[in-house]
C-alpha cells in the first residue's frame, strides 16, 4: 500500500502551554486525516479498517502518539505506571514508556529527571516536608539532548522548553507536585499514593539502547527511533510496517509533498524506496524489531525472543539430549515467530571465529553426540536470519555488561563455578577471542596444603576446575554443595581456590568489576570469604578504586539467573547489524 497520511494536530491548550498531538488516534486526541485516500477519516478509523496501511495485523489500538510540548511553564512533578499497574487499577490498558527530544530550551534551561530517595519511607518523608530542592534530580538540558522516560520515572518538562514527545498510547500520568498552582481556584488533583505505588525507588536512568549504531536514539520493546541530518537528498529503503517521520528542524519535502519543522506524518507499510530533500533534522519511528535468543546448556536449553533493551516477551525450554531430538524442537520455537537474527551461547568449546569456515560448529564436546555439530548452519539454514554464536560464558558476561550490574562498564569478568567453571571476558567492551574463547576454568592454581584430592578433570588435576568445581566439592566432602553450608573449613578451602582464580582475572584483564554465577555460588556465606582472600593474595599490589569497594567489586549475578539469555538476546541484536 503507497500511502502519505498527513494529519490534522489536535490542540491543547494547558496551564503551563500547549500540547500538539500530531500523530495520535487516541481517544483523547484522534486526529484528522489531511488529503490523500482517507481525507477526513480519524486515524482510529483507518487504523481499525485498513491495517494492510501499516502493514501490522495487531487488533490493539494504534500504538504511538506523537507531541511537540511546548512549554511556556514549568509541567507537574509526574510519573507514568508501566502496562500491569494501569490496567491493575483501570487507569487504561497501557502504561507510558516515552522519549524525549529537546527541540528548543533556554541556554540555561534544566529539566527534572528521577529523585534523591533511597527508600520509599525516605520517599515518603521528603514529599510530607515539601523538601522539593532535595528530593528532585534537577540536570541541565540544551537542544538536541534525547532522553528516554521509562515507567516509574519521576519526570517534568520545566519551563521555555519544547519537546519532541514519542510515547505509548495512553493519556495516563500521576501527578505528585504542582507547585501549588489554581486552576479555575483550586489546586490541580494529585496521585501522591499511587506514584509512591509506581516509582522506580531508588531511580536508575534508563537504559537508552542504541545498538552502537550511528544515529540511533533508542530501541525499546516500544519503539524503535532514529535521527537524520538531511541536506540534499536521503534514501530510505521500502518497510513493511510503517513509519512515522517528525521533522525537528528546517524544511524539505517528500515525493512533492512540502514538510517543515513540528510536522509529522506517517509512511504505510509497503510504501516502497522513497527520498526526503531539504535542510532538515528527522526522527523516524518503527515498530521495534524482535531478536532471538538461545541458551545452550549442558543439561538444558532456553529460547526465547525479546528486545534490544532486554526485555523478555516469550521463552521456552527443554532438555539438552542429542541434535536429532533437540534441533527440531529449537527450529520449532523459533520459526513462526519473526525474528529479524538469533544469537546462541552454547556449551563448547565452540568455534567463535566469523572468519572461520566451521563459525559455529560444536568442536571437541565432551558430550559426544554434539561434537562437530554446525550449529549455526543448520539453523541458519531453517530459519534464514543472521545468527551470531559465542560461548555460554561470554553470552552471560555480555547479558551483565549490557543490562545487569555492569552496565556500561568496558572491562568485565564473569565466572560461573558449577558443574564446570568458565569465564567469559570483555576488554575494550569486546568479548575476548582468539583462537578460541576463554577456557579459565584449565588454568592452573596452587593445591592448598594438606589438600589430597585428586581433581575432578581428566586434563589437569591442579586446575580451577578440577579443584573448585560443584563435582570437586562433592567427590571431595562426600556431599553436594548445598548440604555442607554449615561447615566452615568446606568454604575457607573452597574460596582460597576461587581467589586464586580471581587474581589471574585481575592480574591479567583488569577487570572493573567481576561477577560470579553458578550453583556453587548460591552458597552467599561465599563472598565475603573470597573477597577476604583476594585482598590478602594480591597484597596492596595493585591501587584501584575498584578494589578500594571490594564488596562491589566481587560480586553475585544480578539478572535472576537470565543473564545467559539476555546476552543471547543481544548477541541477536549484534548479528543483525553485523558487528563482529
Amino acid at each position: 500500500m503507497k500511502e502519505l497520511i498527513f494529519l490534522e494536530p489536535v490542540v491543547k491548550k494547558l496551564i503551563w502551554g500547549k500540547e500538539y498531538w500530531t500523530v495520535s488516534a487516541h481517544e483523547s486526541g484522534d486526529c484528522l486525516v489531511k488529503g490523500g485516500s482517507y481525507d477526513g477519516m480519524h486515524l482510529s478509523e483507518v487504523w481499525s479498517k485498513h491495517k494492510e496501511v501499516f502493514g501490522v495485523e495487531s487488533d490493539g489500538e494504534f500504538p504511538y502518539i506523537v507531541k511537540v510540548i511546548d512549554a511556556r511553564d514549568s509541567l507537574s512533578i509526574q510519573v507514568h505506571p508501566d502496562n500491569e499497574y494501569a490496567v491493575k487499577n483501570k487507569d487504561g490498558q497501557a502504561g507510558k514508556t516515552e522519549c524525549w527530544y529537546v527541540m528548543d530550551c533556554d541556554r540555561d534551561g534544566s529539566i527534572i529527571i528521577g529523585h534523591n530517595a533511597k527508600s520509599r519511607e525516605e520517599a515518603q518523608q521528603m514529599i510530607d516536608e515539601n523538601r522539593w530542592d532535595d528530593f528532585l534530580r534537577e540536570i541541565p538540558v540544551k537542544r538536541g539532548d534525547f532522553f528516554q522516560i521509562t515507567p516509574g520515572t519521576v519526570h517534568a518538562i520545566k519551563q521555555n522548553t519544547m519537546i519532541m514527545e514519542i510515547q505509548q498510547s495512553s493519556d495516563v500520568t500521576y501527578r505528585l507536585y504542582d507547585y501549588g498552582r489554581l486552576r479555575n481556584g483550586s489546586p490541580r488533583t494529585l496521585h501522591v499514593d499511587k506514584s509512591l505505588d509506581v516509582m522506580m525507588i531508588p531511580h536508575k536512568d534508563a537504559l537508552c539502547y542504541t545498538n552502537g549504531v550511528p544515529g540511533k536514539l533508542v530501541s525499546c520493546r516500544y519503539y524503535d527511533v532514529d535521527r537524520y541530518d538531511i541536506s540534499g537528498v536521503r534514501d530510505f529503503e521500502k518497510s513493511e510496517t510503517f513509519m512515522i517521520i517528525s521533522v525537528l528542524d528546517g524544511e524539505g519535502g517528500i515525493d512533492g509533498r512540502k514538510i517543515k519543522a513540528g510536522e509529522s506524518f506517517i509512511v504505510s507499510g509497503g510504501y516502497g524506496d522513497f527520498s526526503i530533500f531539504g535542510r532538515l533534522s528527522i526522527m523516524v519511528t518503527r515498530i521495534p524489531k524482535l531478536y532471538g535468543g538461545l541458551e545452550i546448556g549442558g543439561s538444558k536449553m532456553v529460547c526465547a525472543t525479546g528486545y534490544a533493551d532486554g526485555t523478555i516477551s516469550d521463552r521456552q525450554s527443554f532438555e539438552t539430549t542429542v541434535p536429532a531430538k533437540s534441533i527440531p524442537l529449537i527450529i520449532d520455537y523459533f520459526k513462526n515467530k519473526e525474528i529479524c537474527a538469533l544469537g546462541i551461547g552454547s556449551f563448547g568449546p565452540v568455534d567463535v571465529n566469523p572468519d572461520s569456515p566451521t563459525y559455529g560448529t560444536i568442536l571437541d564436546s565432551p558430550k559426544i553426540p554434539w561434537q562437530h555439530y554446525p550449529l549455526k548452519k543448520v539453523l541458519e539454514e531453517a530459519l534464514n536470519v543472521p545468527i551470531m554464536v559465542d560461548s555460554r560464558v561470554n553470552g552471560a558476561c555480555l547479558g551483565e555488561m549490557t543490562f545487569g550490574c555492569a552496565e556500561g562498564m568496558d572491562n568485565v569478568g564473569y565466572v560461573t563455578i558449577g558443574s564446570g567453571i568458565g569465564a567469559g571476558m570483555a576488554v575494550n567492551g569486546r568479548l575476548v577471542h582468539g583462537m578460541g574463547h576463554p577456557e579459565f576454568g584449565h588454568i592452573l592454581v596452587s593445591r592448598l596444603p594438606g589438600d589430597d584430592y585428586k581433581g575432578s578433570c581428566p586434563f589437569h588435576p591442579n586446575c580451577f576446575e578440577s579443584l573448585a568445581s560443584g563435582p570437586a566439592i562433592e567427590e571431595r566432602w562426600g556431599s553436594k554443595a548445598e548440604s555442607l553450608a554449615d561447615r566452615p573449613e568446606v568454604w575457607e578451602m573452597e574460596a582460597d581456590y576461587i581467589a586464586q582464580g580471581l587474581m589471574a582475572m585481575v592480574l591479567t584483564i583488569s577487570p572493573r568489576k567481576i561477577i560470579l554465577g553458578g550453583g556453587v555460588m548460591a552458597q552467599l556465606q561465599l563472598f565475603p570469604i573470597i573477597r577476604r582472600k583476594l585482598c590478602e593474595k594480591l597484597a596492596g599490589y595493585i591501587h584501584a578504586k575498584e578494589l578500594d569497594d571490594i564488596d562491589e567489586y566481587v560480586v553475585p549475578a544480578s539478572l535472576s539467573d537470565d543473564q545467559g539469555i539476555m546476552g543471547a538476546i543481544q548477541l541477536g541484536v549484534l548479528a543483525e547489524i553485523g558487528r563482529d
